[in-house]
């Protein structure tokens, strides 16, 4: 097939984020010159402390520069280019009332709230154009079956349940036919033009998927918030340098697929609970192409307590190890081009980072309990080195996302245990199991879920108070006195939001939904902010 060819947003459409600004571009540029300038800093023996801990520090800072390096990569390879002109021709013939290929729109659930279904079954079932709603109920539920059956949407169950969201998705084209097919979570509420603003792009005959962003709508404590932020720095820097590079993945939700593409491969990937990303990638390694239209065009909600987000992260960490470790992504001749290999070598890398980010929590417990540094070198040394490059980092996000929220960063330090427990489970062939993020309910409170960081602030605040009873050298010693209380404070905040099942600070708005009319009256991702974690306290 052809090469691929970038599709932004139609001119005049709301999107989701600004384009890439041009002081972001000068800014990378100046992040990596900061980076290398560090770097070169690190390589120098004359800097050298002990050789395990000093190779531990490089590879630690390595990956971090690996990742950085590429996320700056692909965020300078933003496009902005105007949507093709046969796109919005057949957008416009649309809008006339032109004819409208058959469409098949599914709402996966698995034991969530029925209310919350309901919303996104109305909002589905009212979208503009005309097409097929059918709610995949892998729960069994009767209440389910009466809200699609009020509703007047198709609704299909399937027995055993097996392979997870995958099996009941390919379970539910098994028994339908329209030529195009979009997937939506059970709380992501579609807006009324999703499908409008997404089929035409199917113009290309080549374009097997056509994935829009994740948005949530309840930023109501420090979970949801960070979590939502991290989705929105991915969406708004990382996506759109993917899919200049033919390279956009589907993110299992707010999706649409030609049918005909899943056929080529048997349907959506069931060897693997990320399911997703595995489909895009054998999609991609069979010539078809994909499409990121960056506009919001549903909504969602993100985890509310703690163990919810860490059992969230666990799968995707998850899914990111297995693409890293078992997808073969430079065996040759399996039809990707070198951008699409090192692209989802990246969704690997970006919880590797965990590793780096664990490390770089034990050093300062390390100097001051043992008195071991991985650098000799004076403060002036490490801030003229460190300092700009740090500056940097944070700089790039800053200028492109308008700012970014300390809740990001508190919630992915927070989420380093649960994805080494990922790397382990690929390492020893025992992937997490699919389960609904939130099926635990709003509040969930847990000390057990955060326990491997309860160790961590527990050393680190011994490490504080031997190192200023036992000061001998006090620059180095007040400096990693500094950097421990850093470490000790978000920690801490992770720590608390767990226990106390993560006070709301105002009622969850519900995402939009399109209104209710009488018939139905009677029924409702990356990342790029680990990469800011790990920066801000190496």
């Amino acid at each position: 097939m052809t090469a691929p060819t970038a599709r932004p947003a139609r001119p005049g459409a709301r999107l989701a984020w600004r384009p890439l600004q041009r002081s972001t571009r000068v800014a990378i540029i100046g992040a990596l010159a900061a980076t290398i300038f560090y770097q070169l800093f690190l390589l120098n023996p004359a800097y050298r402390g002990p050789g395990w801990l000093w190779v531990t520090m490089l590879a630690a800072e390595g990956l971090t520069a690996l990742h950085l390096v590429g996320t700056w990569w692909t965020i300078l390879a933003h496009d902005d280019r105007a949507e093709p002109v046969d796109v919005t021709v057949w957008r416009n013939r649309l809008r006339a009332g032109g004819d409208v290929p058959s469409i098949d729109v599914f709402i996966t659930a698995y034991g969530e709230d029925p209310a919350l279904v309901r919303r996104t079954v109305l909002a589905a079932r009212d979208m503009d154009l005309p097409h097929r709603t059918f709610l995949l109920d892998d729960g069994d539920s009767d209440e389910l079956a009466r809200i699609a059956a009020d509703a007047g949407v198709g609704y299909l169950r399937r027995p055993g349940g097996a392979h997870a969201k995958a099996g009941n998705v390919n379970a539910g084209l098994a028994r339908t036919d329209g030529e195009f097919v979009v997937i939506l979570d059970a709380d992501h509420v579609p807006e009324p033009g999703f499908l409008l603003s997404i089929l035409p792009h199917f113009q290309d005959p080549e374009v097997a998927f056509v994935q829009s962003p994740q948005s949530y709508t309840n930023n109501v404590n420090l979970v949801a918030t960070g979590s939502g932020e991290a989705q929105r720095i991915f969406y708004e820097l990382v996506c759109p340098g993917k899919n200049h590079f033919n390279a956009a993945f589907c993110v299992g939700t707010n999706v649409m697929f030609r049918r005909a593409a899943l056929d080529s491969i048997g349907g959506i990937w069931i060897g693997s609970n990320s399911e997703d990303i595995w489909t895009s990638i054998e999609l991609h390694k069979r010539g078809w192409k994909s499409i990121y239209v960056p506009q919001v065009l549903a909504r969602g909600l993100a985890p509310q307590d703690v163990p919810s987000y860490l059992k969230q992260q666990l799968r995707w960490a998850s899914g990111g190890f297995e693409v890293l470790l078992r997808g073969r992504l430079f065996k040759r001749g399996i039809g990707l081009t070198i951008d699409q290999r090192l692209q989802y070598l990246f969704c690997g890398t970006h919880y590797l980072l965990s590793v780096a980010m664990l490390t770089f929590m034990l050093f300062p417990a390390l100097y001051l309990l043992f008195a071991l540094s991985p650098i000799r070198a004076d403060g002036l040394a490490w801030a003229t080195h460190y300092l700009p490059f740090q500056a940097a980092v944070l700089l790039v996000t800053w200028l492109q996302s308008g700012g970014f929220k300390l809740s990001a960063i508190v919630a992915s330090i927070g989420a380093t245990p649960v994805h080494l427990r990922a790397l382990g489970g690929v390492l020893l062939g025992r992937p997490a199991k699919w389960k609904v993020t939130n099926a635990g309910g709003d509040g969930a409170r847990s000390l057990w879920a955060v326990m491997p960081l309860v160790a961590i602030l527990l050393l680190n605040s011994t490490a504080i108070v031997v190192g200023v009873l036992v000061m001998a050298d006090p620059a180095p010693t007040w400096l990693s006195v500094g950097w421990a209380s850093m470490i000790v404070l978000i920690l801490g905040r992770m720590i608390i939001e767990s226990v106390t099942g993560g006070r709301i600070r105002r009622r969850v708005t519900p995402p939009s939904a399109a209104p209710v009319d009488a018939r139905s009256a009677t029924v409702e991702d990356s990342a790029t902010t680990k990469v800011i974690a790990v920066a801000a306290v190496a």
